[in-house]
């Protein structure tokens, strides 16, 4: 019975790291919303100016839009 302990012991720690790396890559770091407007880059590359209300982007658009 002891060596199925051991198992079952490294199965948990190997699930709890493999928990720590997936919510690890989940993180997104979004841009400084310190101001009103921001600039930022979009998928593609081609620029967005977005609104931040409260800290947090609220709409993007193309620039001159």
């Amino acid at each position: 019975m002891r060596p199925y302990g051991w198992i079952v012991g490294i199965l948990v720690v190997l699930a709890l790291v493999g928990t720590a790396f997936v919510l690890a890559s989940q993180k997104h770091f979004g841009p400084d919303c310190a101001g009103r407007v921001v600039m930022i880059r979009g998928l593609h590359g081609a620029p967005l100016e977005c609104v931040c209300v409260q800290g947090v982007i609220a709409s993007c658009f193309e620039p001159g839009s």
